[in-house]
């Protein structure tokens, strides 16, 4: 959570990695990359980013897929792991032959993917609690991502 503080306030942090006061266990993040293809980084055996790639099944976008995670540990941060997760991601969206790439990027993420060549297309908020006394109260979180494409 250290890498977006300057974008999110701790509160909203904690609202993004919780739900309603639960982490997001191992058989969350298991449900949530089913389906997809992972690509990780490593350094001295430990995780150090992670990226996932989400193929459409619907059939009006049989041809987009979704940059759904990417993930890069704070300390390796603007070391090149972000950008050679990506590449190794988009090679597969050539071999897919895919026409459009499409991601939910947060305000940390946002000039890297422009930087990729995608453009924002709306800005999202999306309400979140931190415990269920906050859901109770009426009182949540709002996250803040980009809606942003990749015409390919």
């Amino acid at each position: 959570m250290q890498g977006s503080g300057e974008f999110y306030s701790f509160a909203e942090r904690s609202a993004w990695a919780y739900i309603e006061g639960e982490i997001r266990s191992e058989t969350y993040w298991l449900e949530r990359l089913k389906g997809t293809t992972i690509w990780v980084a490593e350094a001295d055996n430990m995780l150090v980013g992670f990226i996932n790639l989400k193929v459409g099944s619907d059939s009006e976008i049989e041809a987009a897929a979704e940059v759904e995670c990417l993930f890069v540990h704070p300390e390796y941060a603007r070391s090149g792991v972000a950008t050679s997760l990506y590449f190794a991601l988009f090679e597969q969206v050539k071999l897919l032959a895919l026409k459009r790439l499409t991601v939910e990027a947060s305000y940390l993420a946002r000039p890297f993917f422009e930087k990729q060549g995608f453009h924002s297309i709306r800005r999202n908020e999306h309400k979140r609690f931190l415990n269920a006394a906050d859901k109770a109260q009426g009182q949540p979180q709002v996250l803040v991502n980009f809606s942003m494409t990749l015409a390919l």
